[in-house]
């Protein structure tokens, strides 16, 4: 059974697939580059966002690039968060683990102070010992920082007492180096997570699914 569960944020609590996609496209115009059919985008995908589109262009990107995709990036997506919401399950699951009496926290790669306020905003920051977002540059990877949010988020619990729940073959890999589990779940049924890696042993189905599968008992299928 996990004492201490960490959530990742985008596509995993928060369902907002389609406005990155959609700012993912804009990045792309930004640079002269045709958008990508969702399932393309999904196909491709992979962190760090520089060897995304690395991926995507079929070169490297420039400094002045970059900067370009993070700002044309951040701009459609801020215009469009208002579309997002919440995935279906989140706050049962977040319920769950409360009724369990294991802790949890958040790790995203979503900037930390706009991440803490929308937390704060949606009225779920009771739920968590930590609330954790990006601070500095953008495109970078979980895998470094998931042991230091331990150190904070789950004071006195081992690692392989932690379960890592998110969506994308980086938070795999994060959780692998600090020896937690780590479950994936899928919101959109055609997501082939890190760019067609065969995951598929550490898929559930949804994020009640993989609770289960983390051993929290207390969901007996109620939540």
């Amino acid at each position: 059974m996990a004492d201490h569960v960490v959530w990742d944020w985008n596509g995993t609590l928060w369902d907002d697939l389609p406005q990155v996609h959609l700012a993912v496209n804009a990045a792309l115009r930004e640079v002269g580059a045709p958008p990508l059919g969702m399932s393309e985008y999904i196909r491709l995908f992979i962190r760090p966002l520089p060897l995304f589109y690395r991926r995507v262009l079929g070169r490297d990107i420039t400094d002045s690039e970059w900067e370009r995709i993070n700002s044309r990036f951040e701009m459609s997506y801020v215009a469009s968060l208002h579309l997002a919401r919440l995935a279906s399950e989140a706050r049962p699951a977040l319920e769950a683990v409360a009724r369990s009496g294991a802790s949890q926290s958040i790790l995203s790669l979503y900037p930390h102070d706009p991440l803490n306020a929308l937390v704060h905003e949606l009225g779920i920051a009771h739920y968590f010992t930590r609330v954790d977002g990006l601070r500095g540059l953008s495109g970078g990877s979980k895998v470094g920082l998931f042991g230091n949010h331990l150190k904070e988020a789950a004071v006195g619990v081992p690692p392989h007492r932690v379960v890592m729940v998110g969506d994308t073959d980086d938070d795999l890999a994060a959780a692998r180096e600090t020896g937690s589990t780590c479950i994936l779940i899928n919101h959109h049924g055609d997501q082939a997570l890190g760019a067609g890696a065969n995951l598929s042993r550490f898929f559930a189905d949804g994020l009640l699914a993989a609770l289960r599968r983390a051993g929290l008992d207390s969901l007996d299928g109620k939540a």
